[in-house]
């Protein structure tokens, strides 16, 4: 014992002295209440050379996270003299958050690296974001554990990722505004036109209606378009309600036949358990009637589409919630797409078809109606195998459907014996003095104000039976003068005729569900929804 005691005495003496002539680098670490030596030999130096030209930090941590070695580019990243860095703990760098997820790193270490992003700096100075990869380091049986690890500086790397965001999205506004344009002026192009025809044969009975109706047409189509716009950017609150997902797909069987041809053939594989799931009958229809035309595009020279839904239970998901979902999917047998040509399906006025054959908005509508159902749309493809297009959709609990109140049963404004009065509150003077001279004919009494604030004051002079109103408006928006006019007491019905059609928007504002109509609207769309919102019970 006293030879064995005299022998390690003797290699300790020998360490120190080899420490004092500089043969051997060395940091002395304080564990568990003793002093231990960790030491790098000459051996190492020509490594170390290495490392110290590496545009990466290099660290060797001891079992709690000491630093017994950093090279140079260690101190830049961290933002501290390295020899103010070498015998601390690394996990001062790490403030708030980040030094318990970095303590939940080292504990994780071991033969294989974990792996983080964390942000590392001195307290009180700005961090920096940073990748960290450690694992234990390969040491000698009985010797004191280390551990090794790379710290990479992610500045430059998020700023190339930011500067490629920023030209992608400038790309995608690019892309939408031009779309844009060219639906619209060839919108604009037939409304005008046929108004200057009214314009200059305004007694011409026959000619006028029917250069009304092709005016009348083409805003129309600016309604739809407008609205595939909204349900991609998720702002359009759809109705969202139990659908049975099964009966949807077979009543639309005779429509698929006859839309898609003789040349298409298509295979149910539907679940029949009555599962029912969360979305918009309508929109889903148009999903599903978009998804089918764009499968039969794909096969030109005729093919197979399946049409299929299952029940997915999600556990673990990017874009879902955990829960059961019915996926629908929408197969073809078609040429397919390459990797470019998928990533931006999704995206609005992004098309692949001949000029005048398509608009780029299908695709993105779909996206969008499953976003709003609380689901998501997902594409599978590859050249030459087909596509397979899916919408995962939330089951609903409940098979309770909403029933829509009978709107012929209504009565109508010339069967009242007292016209209703109604204020309109917009700040376009064409639109206010449109809507005052339509409701006007239509039999109410109406006045309009161009802001909130005048209608506020009408309000206290001549309380209304109705308030129709704009959302977006200088000063005070729609939604704040509801609030206000609640407030001071007035409890009419309100129904918003926006442009901005963003309902959940409105909820969160006014506390309520809102009546929104959405621009542009018929007359009888907007005689019907003000009727439904008088004779509703308060």
């Amino acid at each position: 014992m006293i030879a064995d005691l005299r022998a390690k005495l003797r290699e300790a003496e020998e360490t120190l002295e080899a420490i004092r002539c500089g043969d051997v680098d060395a940091v002395v670490v304080n564990q568990a209440g003793s002093n231990q030596i960790f030491t790098l030999v000459n051996a190492d130096r020509p490594y170390r050379s290495l490392i110290e030209q590496m545009k990466e930090g290099a660290v060797t941590l001891s079992e709690d996270g000491v630093v017994l070695y950093g090279n140079r580019r260690l101190g830049e990243i961290l933002g501290c003299p390295l020899e103010q860095i070498v015998g601390s703990n690394i996990k001062r760098f790490f403030v708030g958050g980040e030094a318990a997820k970095f303590e939940s790193l080292l504990a994780a270490t071991g033969p294989e690296p974990s792996r983080a992003e964390l942000r590392a700096g001195l307290a009180g100075e700005d961090a920096v974001a940073v990748y960290i990869s450690i694992n234990d380091i390969v040491s000698e049986p009985g010797a004191a554990r280390l551990i090794g690890g790379v710290v990479t500086d992610l500045t430059e790397q998020h700023e190339v990722d930011a500067r490629f965001s920023h030209h992608r999205k400038m790309e995608a506004v690019g892309q939408l505004t031009g779309g844009l344009a060219h639906e619209f002026n060839n919108l604009f192009q037939t409304v005008c036109g046929n108004l200057s025809l009214i314009r200059l044969r305004p007694h011409d009975a026959a000619a006028v209606r029917r250069w009304s109706e092709s005016g009348l047409r083409a805003a129309d189509r600016g309604s739809k378009l407008t609205s595939q716009l909204l349900a991609f950017s998720e702002t359009q609150q759809i109705n969202v309600q139990p659908v049975d997902l099964e009966s949807l797909v077979r009543g639309m069987a005779e429509l698929l036949r006859t839309t898609l041809g003789p040349g298409i053939s298509v295979h149910y594989d539907l679940d029949s358990s009555g599962v029912r799931v969360f979305a918009d009958k309508t929109q889903l229809e148009l999903a599903i009637l978009n998804l089918s035309i764009n499968a039969r595009d794909a096969m030109p020279g005729g093919g197979g589409l399946r049409i299929a839904t299952t029940i997915r239970v999600i556990g673990s998901d990017p874009e879902l919630g955990a829960g059961r979902y019915l996926e629908l999917s929408i197969a073809d047998t078609g040429h397919g797409m390459d990797d470019n040509v998928r990533a931006r399906a999704f995206d609005p006025f992004f098309t692949t078809k001949a000029i005048g054959r398509g608009s780029g908005l299908g695709l993105a509508q779909v996206y969008g109606i499953a976003r709003q159902s609380g689901g998501a749309a997902r594409i599978a493809s590859a050249l030459g195998t087909g596509t397979t297009v899916t919408l995962l959709l939330r089951q609903a609990l409940s098979a309770g459907i909403a029933v829509m109140k009978d709107v012929a049963a209504l009565p109508s404004a010339a069967a009242r014996t007292k016209p209703a009065s109604i204020l309109v509150i917009d700040d376009d003077d064409d639109v206010r003095s449109l809507l005052v001279e339509s409701l006007s004919v239509a039999g109410y009494d109406v006045c309009g104000a161009a802001d909130g604030l005048t209608g506020l004051a009408r309000m206290a002079c001549s309380p209304p039976d109705l308030l129709l109103i704009d959302y977006l408006m200088p000063g005070v928006n729609g939604a704040e003068v509801v609030q206000q006019a609640r407030a001071r007491g007035f409890d009419m019905p309100v129904i918003f005729a926006t442009g901005y059609a963003d309902t959940r928007a409105l909820d969160a504002a006014i506390g309520l569900k809102a009546t929104v109509l959405a621009k542009p609207f018929s007359l009888a769309d907007l005689q019907l929804a003000i009727e439904a919102a008088l004779e509703a019970p308060t």
